[in-house]
């Protein structure tokens, strides 16, 4: 899973790619401002389990105090509605409230890789909460943004949060 460093990097106000970061952030949010952005990108299918992702960011909104809750979003790269997964649209709008549902943002469509980074570099962390995963390559395309991950303990995402026993193993 060798992911080419030049695709995938951290953009901050020296690189070259700033402006179209910062073209991307007013693309996606508008002018919306916002402390902490999570990142899903993978496929709308069952065992990526997305949405128990969804329920787990609601989860973490409702713990936040409300001024800190407004202050967060996600940006889900998938298809909101696929045969193999289920209906995005509607889980959100079951779990959230109209206010929170605007902090919820689709990309569906595809993408070519240097606009996949501007996602990842628009975000803090990267989530994968898959049932059953071999690696998780959004994950790795995250880290490689230096964002932190986000994933539970399955396959080779496990690999890749490094658990490290007593004896360095």
């Amino acid at each position: 899973h060798g992911i080419n460093n030049k695709i995938f990097f951290p953009i901050d106000e020296n690189n070259s790619e700033y402006k179209n970061l910062l073209d991307a952030k007013k693309t996606f949010f508008g002018d919306k401002e916002y402390d902490f952005t999570l990142m899903y990108n993978s496929r709308n299918i069952r065992r990526k389990s997305t949405s128990d992702m969804l329920a787990a960011f609601k989860l973490f909104l409702d713990k936040l105090p409300k001024e800190k809750a407004d202050k967060c979003s996600i940006i889900l790269h998938t298809q909101p509605v696929d045969e193999h997964g289920t209906d995005l649209y509607a889980v959100r709008d079951m779990l959230f409230t109209e206010e929170q549902c605007s902090q919820i943002y689709f990309s569906d469509q595809r993408l070519p890789s240097p606009h996949i980074n501007l996602l990842y570099n628009l975000s803090d962390a990267v989530i994968l909460l898959s049932s059953n995963e071999g690696w998780g390559l959004s994950l790795t395309e995250g880290m490689m943004c230096g964002k932190m991950i986000i994933a539970n303990v399955t396959g080779g995402m496990q690999d890749q949060m490094r658990f490290v026993d007593k004896k360095g193993k």
